[in-house]
């Protein structure tokens, strides 16, 4: 069939109709390929704290191949800052058919607290704009976590009593794990106090105080009693409680607490302030008021009050007249935390001595002064001991029919000494000869086997008598000086010279007290005691001679 063409160049009749189809075709493709795009915004976990992250996942799929698709767009801005992660382009087959599914990835970082909706994300392809949102995160606290399983929430709180303490002022810091609901887990929350660097810490470390329910919530508090070091500005940090949220474990933080140390005033400042703080008062107690010279007492002092025990030290008790005062031999903190000294004193001649009043100063925080308490001072009545040779103003005898009564005895025991005496000289210089001479240790030793050797009832009378002459003689011969009687006042200054310790001199003048008494006694002394003095009176010689 013949075509009559009018018009070169124009298509014919017909032909206009095939290309609005090839159009329609066209444009009805383009439709389909949109309509097939879909386009995803999840975010994960919807609930997180305002320490951690948050992850955005953005996918973008279709059915058919897919190309020139643009990188999505969102503005999360000022609650979220987005870090890219990654991206990456999953091949497909659908439908026999091969088409892209793209994928990006993004790090969320909070930037507030809250309930907080997010934008639309948008997303490009061939110049048409898809949109996905990602909902809602919830923002929470550092200190707060809200559980998704059982809507329990769950938060810590810390607080110090006092932020402007003094150096060594008590303070109370207390720690709080308040919730609502118990986490659906076997496990327990773990807390983790801080490490209270520039402070002294007392003894009951972050003990249970109290337990119960306020407000909603059922709490648990703890606390911690500090003593500030160092002055100037003290960061405590925060404290940490671990949540045992099975697959994301929540670790909740309290905030910081800033303390400013201060300094003590300067103005009425005592010059024997040593920086015990406290509002205190000092007693003390002694267990007896009479007793025998060189017996010993016990003194007790107690601090009653409020403060920083730790910061009292023990008394200094020294330069008593007639006194001597030994270390505390217990410091103790009762069962209600109060300071407990004890000191041994020792009396060193009779007559009526006294301890005085001790002092101590301490800086009251309350009112801010230093105030001083002091104990109150104690009379003493010091006796002889029985052994002793009574001094004639504390005798209450009658000197006359004393010596009546001591003036045979003595008589008998001068000639019985004077007798040991060349007795003893004759053996030392019979022995002695013109050989080397003899040092004052074997001379007294040898003296103290003559006696043990002796079994006469005349040497039993004057035994004590011998010991006596032989320990002065010794000590005579240490000195270089001619034989004569030492008092005891004699016989501490020489021991105290030659450096003796206070052990041997309290056994030198003992053996000394029981020579004395046995010198005197009504019945002569047994064979059993005679040995033991002998024994006794050997080693102490020994232990002189060991320390020269």
């Amino acid at each position: 069939m013949d075509i009559d063409v009018r018009k070169t160049g124009s298509f014919p009749k017909f032909m206009w109709h095939h290309r609005y189809c090839i159009l329609a075709i066209l444009l009805f493709t383009t439709v389909a390929r949109c309509q097939d795009v879909t386009v995803a915004a999840v975010i994960t976990p919807k609930h997180i704290q305002i320490n951690e992250r948050a992850r955005l996942d953005l996918t973008m799929s279709g059915k058919t191949l897919m190309g020139h698709i643009g990188l999505p767009t969102f503005n999360f801005l000022p609650n979220f800052l987005a870090i890219p992660l990654s991206n990456k382009t999953i091949p497909k087959l659908i439908d026999d058919k091969v088409t892209v599914e793209m994928n990006w990835s993004y790090e969320l970082i909070p930037q507030k607290v809250g309930k907080i909706e997010l934008s639309n994300v948008k997303f490009s392809y061939q110049n048409t704009n898809f949109f996905a949102n990602p909902g809602t995160i919830i923002v929470g606290a550092v200190d707060t976590y809200r559980d998704s399983s059982t809507g329990g929430i769950h938060k810590v709180q810390a607080e110090a009593s006092n932020k402007k303490p003094y150096i060594n002022e008590p303070i109370e810091y207390k720690f709080r794990y308040l919730y609502t609901t118990i986490l659906p887990t076997l496990e327990s929350p773990i807390k983790t106090l801080p490490a209270m660097k520039d402070f002294m810490v007392d003894e009951s470390v972050g003990e249970l105080i109290s337990s119960g329910k306020v407000d909603g919530f059922h709490y648990e508090e703890y606390m911690l009693r500090i003593y500030p070091e160092k002055e100037g500005r003290i960061v405590i940090p925060p404290a940490e409680l671990k949540l045992p949220i099975q697959g994301n474990p929540k670790i909740l933080k309290t905030d910081m607490i800033a303390i400013n140390v201060q300094q003590f005033p300067t103005i009425g400042k005592p010059s024997n302030f040593d920086g015990t703080v406290g509002d205190y008062k000092i007693t003390a107690q002694i267990d007896r008021s009479r007793l025998e010279v060189r017996d010993a007492l016990t003194m007790t002092i107690k601090f009653i009050g409020k403060g920083n025990y730790r910061t009292i030290k023990p008394p200094i008790i020294s330069n008593i007249d007639g006194f001597r005062v030994d270390p505390p031999v217990s410091v103790q903190i009762q069962v209600e935390k109060t300071p407990v000294f004890t000191y041994v004193i020792i009396p060193l001649k009779t007559g009526i001595l006294k301890i005085p009043s001790i002092s101590l100063t301490s800086f009251n925080t309350q009112n801010k002064t230093y105030q001083t308490t002091s104990t109150t001072p104690f009379p003493i009545t010091v006796v002889p001991r029985p052994s002793d040779v009574i001094n004639d103003e504390e005798s209450n005898f009658n000197w006359i029919w004393i010596s009546l009564l001591i003036l045979p005895i003595v008589l008998v025991i001068g000639y019985i000494g004077i007798r040991m005496y060349k007795k003893y000289n004759k053996i030392i210089d019979n022995g002695s000869g013109n050989g080397p001479s003899i040092s004052p240790i074997e001379k007294a030793i040898s003296r103290l086997n003559s006696i043990a050797t002796t079994s006469d009832e005349t040497t039993r009378v004057s035994f004590g008598d011998s010991i006596t002459r032989i320990l002065h003689q010794y000590l005579c011969d240490l000195k270089g000086d001619e034989l004569r009687q030492l008092n005891d006042t004699e016989l501490e200054a020489f021991c105290t010279k030659l450096g003796l310790s206070d052990e041997i001199v309290k056994e030198l003048l003992d053996i000394l007290s029981k020579c004395k008494y046995h010198k005197y006694a009504p019945v002569s002394i047994s064979a059993e005691e005679q040995n033991g003095l002998l024994e006794r009176t050997e080693n102490i010689i020994k232990l002189i001679e060991k320390n020269q």
